[in-house]
């Protein structure tokens, strides 16, 4: 099979070479309707520049950084792959290239994030950050252009993110719940060093009150994203509050904790107890019983993000801006 080079695109497209390498570079401008006519023979002929030389021409790396959080919660967590497809379908259609970069945790749960830049990166992407973030100082001193996938703790005004709306979404879940009967719920929140820790309570909080029903925050437990863990938790504050007839998790691995916990108490769902998760993966239409999520389009935080990250470092952005993504209940057995 010939090999496809700049040349076979260009003179399909009937411009010179040296318009096709701009229109990859995006040193020169050139109008919308040729470079959309350039990329579309480039998929037709599917021609991938050569990587080095690319990088030469346009003083770019071609190359975007992708902060995740740690191994062990990427192992279970189906709502960081429907995440990570987004990325990867952007970063796909804009030529780009992703590196990911995992933070790892020691034996006694401390967090051990990787900074090695072994492949030079035109800008990061940081999901769910932590509450005084090591991914964001550490791309800040280095002047790498960074979107948050998740709500920045501070100086949100300051900062490119898209986060779904988790307030909202735990807010209609709690609420979905109350109107159901439930008086009593527990959630089983993430670690209170995630900044979206804050933004699930506070949902979870303003349903009580706009229902005119007792906030009590001893029915909330913070755990990692981790099934195990989340069973543990739940046991043990199902011990605590037997009064309770409902629980909202932070994602559906946990959720699959929680319902593994109750199945070996012989507790009835969502008879004797209703279960509301969030992230609406695959899990939650495969499980018996299906389960009731929150759906935070996930594929839509990916893909919103990696957009406006590419936006950022092409320059067609410069000033920091965010989008909020609407959340919706998906009703099933489990509740």
């Amino acid at each position: 099979m010939k090999k496809v080079t700049i040349e076979t695109v260009a003179q399909k497209v009937g411009v010179s070479a040296a318009t096709v390498s701009y229109a990859l570079s995006g040193k020169k401008k050139i109008s919308p309707e040729v470079k959309e006519r350039i990329f579309q023979v480039i998929k037709e002929l599917d021609y991938r520049p050569n990587v080095t030389a690319r990088n030469l021409a346009s003083s770019k790396n071609w190359t975007v950084g992708l902060y995740a959080s740690p191994t062990q919660n990427i192992r279970e967590d189906y709502f960081f792959n429907n995440i990570l497809t987004g990325i990867l379908d952007v970063l796909h259609d804009k030529r780009y290239q992703l590196m990911l970069y995992a933070d790892y945790l020691d034996e006694n749960g401390g967090s051990n994030p990787d900074f090695s830049l072994t492949q030079p990166i035109d800008g990061a992407l940081i999901m769910n950050p932590r509450v005084d973030d090591a991914y964001i100082e550490h791309v800040k001193e280095r002047n790498i252009p960074y979107v948050i996938i998740g709500t920045p703790e501070e100086d949100a005004g300051e900062t490119y993110f898209v986060d779904s709306d988790i307030t909202a979404g735990y807010y209609a879940a709690v609420n979905y719940l109350i109107s159901k009967g439930h008086k009593k719920i527990i959630l089983v929140n993430g670690l209170a060093e995630y900044a979206q820790s804050e933004n699930r309570k506070v949902g979870y909080k303003q349903a009580f009150l706009d229902n005119g029903l007792e906030y009590d925050k001893s029915y909330i437990v913070n755990v990692p994203m981790v099934e195990e863990e989340g069973y543990r938790a739940f046991m043990e504050i199902l011990r605590k509050k037997t009064d309770a007839t409902a629980v909202v998790t932070f994602n559906d691995t946990i959720a699959v904790g929680v319902l593994r916990a109750l199945r070996e108490q012989k507790i009835n769902v969502p008879h004797k107890m209703a279960v509301v998760s969030a992230g609406n993966t695959m899990i939650t239409r495969v499980h018996n019983p299906t389960i009731t999520s929150i759906d935070m389009n996930a594929y839509a935080l990916g893909s919103k993000a990696a957009e406006l990250l590419v936006d950022v470092i092409e320059k067609r952005r410069m000033q920091p801006s965010h989008e909020i993504i609407q959340t919706h209940l998906e009703e099933r057995e489990s509740s």
